[in-house]
Protein backbone atom coordinates (compact mmCIF):
# COMPACT_ATOMS: atom_id res chain seq x y z
CA UNK A 1 0.00 0.00 0.00
CA UNK A 2 1.46 3.49 -0.89
CA UNK A 3 1.34 6.18 1.80
CA UNK A 4 1.64 8.92 -0.89
CA UNK A 5 -1.58 10.17 -1.49
CA UNK A 6 -1.39 10.65 2.41
CA UNK A 7 1.51 12.03 2.96
CA UNK A 8 0.44 14.72 0.02
CA UNK A 9 -2.16 16.22 2.23
CA UNK A 10 0.38 16.92 4.82
CA UNK A 11 2.42 18.92 2.10
CA UNK A 12 3.37 22.69 2.33
CA UNK A 13 1.59 23.27 -0.01
CA UNK A 14 -1.75 20.89 0.48
CA UNK A 15 -1.84 22.54 3.81
CA UNK A 16 -1.17 26.43 2.60
CA UNK A 17 -4.51 25.33 -0.25
CA UNK A 18 -6.31 24.12 2.53
CA UNK A 19 -5.91 27.45 4.85
CA UNK A 20 -6.32 29.80 1.90
CA UNK A 21 -9.46 30.78 2.21
CA UNK A 22 -8.64 32.48 5.42
CA UNK A 23 -6.05 34.78 3.76
CA UNK A 24 -9.03 36.68 2.82
CA UNK A 25 -10.52 39.14 4.79
CA UNK A 26 -14.16 38.89 4.22
CA UNK A 27 -14.44 35.38 4.43
CA UNK A 28 -12.57 35.35 7.84
CA UNK A 29 -15.45 37.85 9.01
CA UNK A 30 -18.13 35.79 7.32
CA UNK A 31 -16.81 32.54 8.68
CA UNK A 32 -16.94 34.09 12.22
CA UNK A 33 -20.65 35.32 11.76
CA UNK A 34 -21.73 31.97 10.58
CA UNK A 35 -20.18 30.43 13.07
CA UNK A 36 -22.21 33.06 15.67
CA UNK A 37 -25.44 32.55 13.87
CA UNK A 38 -25.32 28.60 13.64
CA UNK A 39 -24.59 28.91 17.11
CA UNK A 40 -28.01 30.76 17.94
CA UNK A 41 -29.95 28.46 15.41
CA UNK A 42 -28.85 25.38 17.34
CA UNK A 43 -29.11 27.17 20.70
CA UNK A 44 -32.62 27.48 19.70
CA UNK A 45 -33.67 23.89 18.45
CA UNK A 46 -32.69 22.91 22.08
CA UNK A 47 -35.07 25.64 23.14
CA UNK A 48 -37.65 24.83 20.90
CA UNK A 49 -37.59 20.83 21.95
CA UNK A 50 -37.74 22.03 25.70
CA UNK A 51 -40.51 24.59 25.10
CA UNK A 52 -42.61 21.59 23.39
CA UNK A 53 -41.61 19.31 26.26
CA UNK A 54 -43.09 22.08 28.86
CA UNK A 55 -45.98 22.00 26.69
CA UNK A 56 -46.93 19.06 26.98
CA UNK A 57 -45.53 17.74 23.94
CA UNK A 58 -44.86 14.29 22.84
CA UNK A 59 -42.53 12.84 20.42
CA UNK A 60 -44.91 13.61 17.62
CA UNK A 61 -44.83 17.33 18.43
CA UNK A 62 -41.34 17.17 18.82
CA UNK A 63 -41.05 15.45 15.06
CA UNK A 64 -43.76 17.60 13.95
CA UNK A 65 -41.43 20.92 15.30
CA UNK A 66 -38.56 19.52 13.08
CA UNK A 67 -40.64 18.64 10.08
CA UNK A 68 -41.81 22.06 9.54
CA UNK A 69 -38.70 23.21 9.97
CA UNK A 70 -37.43 21.38 6.95
CA UNK A 71 -40.79 20.99 5.15
CA UNK A 72 -39.90 24.30 3.12
CA UNK A 73 -36.19 23.33 1.91
CA UNK A 74 -37.88 19.59 0.23
CA UNK A 75 -40.49 20.99 -0.55
CA UNK A 76 -39.69 24.54 -2.42
CA UNK A 77 -35.77 23.99 -3.29
CA UNK A 78 -35.32 24.76 -7.15
CA UNK A 79 -38.14 27.54 -6.54
CA UNK A 80 -36.28 29.48 -3.74
CA UNK A 81 -33.18 28.66 -5.84
CA UNK A 82 -34.26 31.29 -8.87
CA UNK A 83 -34.15 33.84 -6.24
CA UNK A 84 -30.47 33.06 -5.80
CA UNK A 85 -29.73 33.22 -9.16
CA UNK A 86 -31.57 36.31 -9.93
CA UNK A 87 -30.51 38.46 -7.14
CA UNK A 88 -27.67 39.13 -5.04
CA UNK A 89 -26.20 36.45 -2.81
CA UNK A 90 -25.92 39.06 -0.47
CA UNK A 91 -29.25 40.55 -0.27
CA UNK A 92 -31.11 37.33 -0.03
CA UNK A 93 -28.82 36.25 3.12
CA UNK A 94 -29.57 39.94 4.85
CA UNK A 95 -33.18 39.47 3.95
CA UNK A 96 -33.03 35.65 5.75
CA UNK A 97 -30.83 36.99 8.57
CA UNK A 98 -33.52 39.62 9.49
CA UNK A 99 -36.66 37.04 8.49
CA UNK A 100 -34.85 34.18 11.16
CA UNK A 101 -33.93 37.34 13.89
CA UNK A 102 -37.48 38.53 13.84
CA UNK A 103 -39.45 34.82 14.21
CA UNK A 104 -36.52 34.32 17.32
CA UNK A 105 -37.68 37.27 18.38
CA UNK A 106 -41.29 36.55 18.65
CA UNK A 107 -40.50 33.38 20.65
CA UNK A 108 -38.87 35.27 22.99
CA UNK A 109 -41.52 37.86 23.04
CA UNK A 110 -44.37 34.57 23.39
CA UNK A 111 -42.09 33.17 25.83
CA UNK A 112 -41.73 36.19 28.42
CA UNK A 113 -45.00 36.89 28.14
CA UNK A 114 -46.31 33.24 28.76
CA UNK A 115 -48.66 33.27 25.74
CA UNK A 116 -46.72 30.95 24.03
CA UNK A 117 -48.61 27.90 22.90
CA UNK A 118 -47.81 24.73 20.60
CA UNK A 119 -49.73 25.65 17.39
CA UNK A 120 -47.59 29.05 17.49
CA UNK A 121 -44.34 26.97 17.99
CA UNK A 122 -45.35 25.56 14.90
CA UNK A 123 -45.81 27.98 12.65
CA UNK A 124 -43.24 30.25 14.05
CA UNK A 125 -41.16 26.83 13.32
CA UNK A 126 -42.28 26.84 9.60
CA UNK A 127 -41.24 30.71 9.06
CA UNK A 128 -38.11 29.45 10.34
CA UNK A 129 -38.18 27.12 7.77
CA UNK A 130 -39.07 29.17 4.81
CA UNK A 131 -35.87 31.37 5.91
CA UNK A 132 -33.75 28.82 6.26
CA UNK A 133 -34.51 26.97 3.08
CA UNK A 134 -33.76 30.48 1.10
CA UNK A 135 -30.56 31.09 3.46
CA UNK A 136 -28.72 27.31 2.90
CA UNK A 137 -28.12 27.83 -0.88
CA UNK A 138 -27.45 31.50 -0.88
CA UNK A 139 -24.92 31.17 2.13
CA UNK A 140 -23.10 28.62 0.09
CA UNK A 141 -22.68 30.54 -3.10
CA UNK A 142 -21.67 33.44 -0.97
CA UNK A 143 -18.36 31.84 -0.50
CA UNK A 144 -17.81 31.16 -3.66
CA UNK A 145 -18.42 34.99 -4.99
CA UNK A 146 -16.40 35.60 -2.05
CA UNK A 147 -13.15 33.10 -2.67
CA UNK A 148 -13.31 32.41 -6.16
CA UNK A 149 -13.63 29.23 -7.62
CA UNK A 150 -9.88 28.23 -7.05
CA UNK A 151 -10.40 28.25 -3.54
CA UNK A 152 -14.02 27.09 -3.13
CA UNK A 153 -13.30 23.46 -1.85
CA UNK A 154 -11.05 24.15 0.87
CA UNK A 155 -13.40 26.78 2.08
CA UNK A 156 -16.06 24.48 1.52
CA UNK A 157 -14.67 22.29 3.80
CA UNK A 158 -14.64 24.83 6.66
CA UNK A 159 -17.62 25.58 6.53
CA UNK A 160 -18.53 22.07 7.85
CA UNK A 161 -15.94 22.28 10.40
CA UNK A 162 -18.30 26.07 11.61
CA UNK A 163 -20.73 24.54 11.30
CA UNK A 164 -19.86 20.98 13.70
CA UNK A 165 -18.51 24.13 16.23
CA UNK A 166 -21.56 25.77 16.13
CA UNK A 167 -23.22 22.51 16.83
CA UNK A 168 -21.55 22.40 20.11
CA UNK A 169 -21.09 25.96 21.07
CA UNK A 170 -24.86 26.42 20.65
CA UNK A 171 -26.58 24.11 22.69
CA UNK A 172 -23.58 24.57 25.41
CA UNK A 173 -24.81 27.94 25.80
CA UNK A 174 -28.80 27.06 25.64
CA UNK A 175 -27.74 24.34 28.08
CA UNK A 176 -26.23 27.03 30.59
CA UNK A 177 -29.32 29.99 30.13
CA UNK A 178 -32.24 27.18 30.49
CA UNK A 179 -30.42 26.03 33.96
CA UNK A 180 -30.06 29.73 35.34
CA UNK A 181 -33.00 31.39 33.87
CA UNK A 182 -35.50 29.65 31.09
CA UNK A 183 -36.04 29.03 27.03
CA UNK A 184 -36.87 32.95 26.64
CA UNK A 185 -33.40 34.34 27.37
CA UNK A 186 -31.95 31.47 24.42
CA UNK A 187 -34.49 33.18 22.12
CA UNK A 188 -33.13 36.31 23.19
CA UNK A 189 -29.26 34.87 22.65
CA UNK A 190 -30.49 33.17 19.06
CA UNK A 191 -31.71 37.24 18.06
CA UNK A 192 -28.55 38.62 19.37
CA UNK A 193 -26.32 36.08 17.37
CA UNK A 194 -27.78 36.83 13.29
CA UNK A 195 -26.99 40.79 14.44
CA UNK A 196 -22.49 39.78 13.04
CA UNK A 197 -23.98 38.18 9.79
CA UNK A 198 -26.01 41.46 8.98
CA UNK A 199 -23.13 43.93 10.31
CA UNK A 200 -21.04 41.71 7.76
CA UNK A 201 -23.21 41.34 4.83
CA UNK A 202 -24.10 45.12 5.09
CA UNK A 203 -20.09 45.75 4.91
CA UNK A 204 -19.10 43.14 2.18
CA UNK A 205 -18.95 44.51 -1.25
CA UNK A 206 -18.51 42.14 -3.96
CA UNK A 207 -17.40 42.61 -7.40
CA UNK A 208 -20.42 42.13 -9.65
CA UNK A 209 -21.14 38.60 -11.13
CA UNK A 210 -21.13 38.79 -14.64
CA UNK A 211 -24.63 37.73 -16.67
CA UNK A 212 -24.26 33.71 -16.88
CA UNK A 213 -24.74 32.32 -20.49
CA UNK A 214 -27.71 29.86 -20.53
CA UNK A 215 -26.73 26.83 -19.69
CA UNK A 216 -26.87 23.53 -21.79
CA UNK A 217 -29.37 21.06 -22.07
CA UNK A 218 -32.10 23.53 -19.45
CA UNK A 219 -35.70 23.60 -20.59
CA UNK A 220 -38.08 26.22 -19.47
CA UNK A 221 -35.88 29.13 -19.10
CA UNK A 222 -35.50 30.32 -15.71
CA UNK A 223 -38.70 28.15 -14.61
CA UNK A 224 -37.65 25.31 -12.05
CA UNK A 225 -38.23 22.42 -14.02
CA UNK A 226 -35.28 23.81 -16.32
CA UNK A 227 -33.01 22.99 -13.14
CA UNK A 228 -34.99 19.87 -12.80
CA UNK A 229 -34.50 18.59 -16.33
CA UNK A 230 -30.69 19.55 -15.85
CA UNK A 231 -29.96 17.81 -12.33
CA UNK A 232 -32.13 14.40 -13.32
CA UNK A 233 -30.11 14.15 -17.15
CA UNK A 234 -27.04 14.73 -15.66
CA UNK A 235 -25.55 11.62 -14.80
CA UNK A 236 -22.86 12.99 -12.20
CA UNK A 237 -25.16 15.27 -10.63
CA UNK A 238 -28.00 13.00 -10.50
CA UNK A 239 -25.86 10.04 -8.81
CA UNK A 240 -24.29 12.62 -6.31
CA UNK A 241 -27.86 14.24 -5.36
CA UNK A 242 -28.84 10.37 -4.71
CA UNK A 243 -25.71 9.89 -2.55
CA UNK A 244 -26.42 13.15 -0.61
CA UNK A 245 -29.96 11.58 0.66
CA UNK A 246 -28.22 8.41 2.00
CA UNK A 247 -25.33 11.00 3.30
CA UNK A 248 -28.33 13.30 5.18
CA UNK A 249 -29.57 9.32 6.19
CA UNK A 250 -26.10 8.41 7.94
CA UNK A 251 -25.44 12.06 9.57
CA UNK A 252 -29.02 12.24 11.33
CA UNK A 253 -27.42 9.72 14.20
CA UNK A 254 -30.71 11.03 16.28
CA UNK A 255 -32.96 8.75 14.83
CA UNK A 256 -31.83 5.49 15.99
CA UNK A 257 -28.37 6.15 17.92
CA UNK A 258 -30.61 6.94 21.08
CA UNK A 259 -32.73 3.74 21.13
CA UNK A 260 -29.65 1.91 20.09
CA UNK A 261 -27.97 3.14 23.36
CA UNK A 262 -30.97 2.70 25.62
CA UNK A 263 -32.21 -1.11 23.86
CA UNK A 264 -29.04 -2.42 23.47
CA UNK A 265 -26.13 -1.30 25.78
CA UNK A 266 -28.65 -0.15 28.64
CA UNK A 267 -27.06 3.37 28.04
CA UNK A 268 -28.45 6.72 29.59
CA UNK A 269 -28.43 10.26 28.25
CA UNK A 270 -25.00 10.49 29.33
CA UNK A 271 -23.70 8.01 27.08
CA UNK A 272 -25.70 9.35 23.98
CA UNK A 273 -24.33 12.62 24.84
CA UNK A 274 -20.54 11.55 24.82
CA UNK A 275 -21.27 9.50 21.60
CA UNK A 276 -22.84 12.85 19.66
CA UNK A 277 -19.56 14.20 20.88
CA UNK A 278 -17.47 11.06 19.16
CA UNK A 279 -19.25 11.83 16.21
CA UNK A 280 -18.72 15.41 16.06
CA UNK A 281 -15.10 15.22 16.65
CA UNK A 282 -14.47 12.78 13.88
CA UNK A 283 -16.02 14.72 11.56
CA UNK A 284 -13.44 17.44 12.36
CA UNK A 285 -10.67 15.79 10.75
CA UNK A 286 -12.42 14.45 7.79
CA UNK A 287 -13.37 18.29 6.71
CA UNK A 288 -9.29 18.63 7.34
CA UNK A 289 -9.09 15.69 4.85
CA UNK A 290 -11.38 17.00 2.06
CA UNK A 291 -9.82 20.96 2.62
CA UNK A 292 -5.94 19.41 1.63
CA UNK A 293 -7.52 17.40 -1.21
CA UNK A 294 -7.26 18.36 -4.57
CA UNK A 295 -9.16 21.64 -5.69
CA UNK A 296 -11.37 20.29 -7.92
CA UNK A 297 -13.12 17.54 -6.44
CA UNK A 298 -13.90 14.33 -8.82
CA UNK A 299 -16.85 11.84 -9.50
CA UNK A 300 -14.18 8.93 -8.75
CA UNK A 301 -13.69 10.26 -5.55
CA UNK A 302 -17.18 11.44 -4.44
CA UNK A 303 -17.80 7.44 -5.48
CA UNK A 304 -15.32 5.80 -3.26
CA UNK A 305 -16.23 8.34 0.11
CA UNK A 306 -19.72 7.47 -0.46
CA UNK A 307 -18.82 3.49 -0.63
CA UNK A 308 -16.04 4.33 2.72
CA UNK A 309 -19.32 5.92 4.59
CA UNK A 310 -21.94 3.06 3.73
CA UNK A 311 -19.44 0.47 5.24
CA UNK A 312 -18.72 2.51 7.58
CA UNK A 313 -22.44 3.00 8.86
CA UNK A 314 -22.99 -1.11 8.74
CA UNK A 315 -19.82 -1.53 11.19
CA UNK A 316 -21.15 1.12 13.43
CA UNK A 317 -24.44 -0.80 13.44
CA UNK A 318 -22.78 -3.78 14.54
CA UNK A 319 -20.67 -2.48 16.76
CA UNK A 320 -20.70 -5.29 19.81
CA UNK A 321 -19.28 -2.93 22.65
CA UNK A 322 -19.93 0.99 23.65
CA UNK A 323 -16.64 1.57 22.73
CA UNK A 324 -16.64 0.39 19.49
CA UNK A 325 -19.55 2.23 18.63
CA UNK A 326 -17.47 4.95 20.17
CA UNK A 327 -14.71 4.65 17.69
CA UNK A 328 -17.71 3.60 14.58
CA UNK A 329 -19.37 6.60 15.34
CA UNK A 330 -16.11 8.60 15.40
CA UNK A 331 -14.97 7.26 11.80
CA UNK A 332 -18.26 7.86 10.35
CA UNK A 333 -18.81 11.25 11.32
CA UNK A 334 -15.07 11.47 9.63
CA UNK A 335 -16.37 10.10 5.83
CA UNK A 336 -19.76 11.36 6.41
CA UNK A 337 -18.11 14.54 6.67
CA UNK A 338 -15.39 14.28 4.28
CA UNK A 339 -18.67 13.09 1.57
CA UNK A 340 -20.66 16.03 2.13
CA UNK A 341 -17.84 18.41 1.73
CA UNK A 342 -16.23 17.09 -1.58
CA UNK A 343 -19.78 16.46 -2.88
CA UNK A 344 -21.41 20.12 -1.93
CA UNK A 345 -18.38 21.83 -3.79
CA UNK A 346 -18.76 19.05 -6.95
CA UNK A 347 -21.98 19.92 -7.44
CA UNK A 348 -21.73 23.53 -6.95
CA UNK A 349 -18.60 23.40 -9.19
CA UNK A 350 -19.65 21.28 -11.98
CA UNK A 351 -23.49 23.00 -12.43
CA UNK A 352 -23.92 25.55 -15.01
CA UNK A 353 -23.35 29.21 -13.76
CA UNK A 354 -27.13 30.56 -15.24
CA UNK A 355 -28.91 27.24 -13.02
CA UNK A 356 -26.27 27.16 -10.03
CA UNK A 357 -28.44 28.96 -7.44
CA UNK A 358 -31.77 26.60 -8.42
CA UNK A 359 -28.46 23.05 -8.31
CA UNK A 360 -27.94 23.77 -5.03
CA UNK A 361 -31.47 24.48 -4.41
CA UNK A 362 -31.95 21.01 -4.69
CA UNK A 363 -28.80 19.98 -3.23
CA UNK A 364 -30.42 21.64 0.06
CA UNK A 365 -33.47 19.08 -1.17
CA UNK A 366 -31.62 15.98 -0.79
CA UNK A 367 -28.96 17.31 2.78
CA UNK A 368 -30.39 18.23 4.52
CA UNK A 369 -34.48 18.39 3.44
CA UNK A 370 -34.38 14.56 2.79
CA UNK A 371 -34.14 14.25 6.88
CA UNK A 372 -37.91 14.84 7.16
CA UNK A 373 -39.04 11.49 4.82
CA UNK A 374 -35.53 9.26 5.70
CA UNK A 375 -35.79 9.85 9.78
CA UNK A 376 -39.35 8.72 9.41
CA UNK A 377 -38.64 5.35 7.29
CA UNK A 378 -35.31 4.84 9.15
CA UNK A 379 -37.25 5.23 12.76
CA UNK A 380 -40.53 2.99 11.59
CA UNK A 381 -38.13 0.46 10.44
CA UNK A 382 -36.76 0.29 13.77
CA UNK A 383 -39.52 0.10 15.52
CA UNK A 384 -40.69 -2.92 13.19
CA UNK A 385 -37.43 -4.55 13.81
CA UNK A 386 -34.14 -3.77 15.71
CA UNK A 387 -32.52 0.34 15.92
CA UNK A 388 -28.95 -1.98 14.83
CA UNK A 389 -30.58 -3.59 11.76
CA UNK A 390 -32.21 -0.22 10.70
CA UNK A 391 -28.90 1.72 10.94
CA UNK A 392 -27.29 -0.77 9.20
CA UNK A 393 -30.34 -0.93 6.65
CA UNK A 394 -28.79 2.90 5.63
CA UNK A 395 -25.37 1.69 5.04
CA UNK A 396 -26.38 -1.11 3.03
CA UNK A 397 -28.78 0.92 1.07
CA UNK A 398 -25.79 3.53 0.20
CA UNK A 399 -23.06 0.57 -0.78
CA UNK A 400 -25.98 -1.12 -3.31
CA UNK A 401 -26.73 2.42 -4.73
CA UNK A 402 -22.46 3.04 -5.45
CA UNK A 403 -22.79 0.16 -7.30
CA UNK A 404 -25.62 1.17 -9.35
CA UNK A 405 -23.99 4.49 -9.68
CA UNK A 406 -20.44 3.47 -10.27
CA UNK A 407 -20.43 4.19 -13.94
CA UNK A 408 -21.77 7.62 -13.51
CA UNK A 409 -19.75 9.16 -11.32
CA UNK A 410 -15.81 9.03 -12.99
CA UNK A 411 -12.68 11.25 -12.76
CA UNK A 412 -12.67 12.12 -16.34
CA UNK A 413 -15.36 14.29 -16.26
CA UNK A 414 -13.85 17.14 -18.52
CA UNK A 415 -15.80 19.73 -16.34
CA UNK A 416 -13.96 18.71 -13.36
CA UNK A 417 -10.69 20.31 -14.49
CA UNK A 418 -9.63 23.43 -13.09
CA UNK A 419 -8.92 26.23 -15.67
CA UNK A 420 -5.78 27.69 -16.06
CA UNK A 421 -6.55 31.09 -14.74
CA UNK A 422 -9.60 30.96 -11.87
CA UNK A 423 -10.92 34.15 -11.44
CA UNK A 424 -11.26 35.52 -8.38
CA UNK A 425 -8.90 33.39 -7.23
Amino acid sequence: MSWEPLRARFTREALTRSFAPLRIRDYRRWSLAQLLSGAGGAASQVALAWVVVQLGGDGIALGAVAACMMLPTLALGPFIGILVDRHSRRSVLFVTAAAQMAVALALATLAFSGMLQLWLVFALSLLHGVAFAADNPARQLLVLDIVGREKVTGAVSMNEVIINGSRVLGPAVAGLLLVIADASWCFVFTALMFVPSMIVLWRLRLSPRPVPAPAPHVIGGSAPRGAWHYATSDAPIRATLLLAVCAAASYNIVVVVPLIVSDVFDGDGGTYGLLTVAFGLGALPGAFFSATGPMMPRGGEVRALALGMGVAVVATALAPSLPLLFAGLAVLGAVVMWFIARANAFVMLTAPVAIRGRIMGIWAMALPGSTVITGLLVGGLADLTDPRVAFGAVGAVTVVLVAVLWRSLRSDDPRTAVPPTAPGA
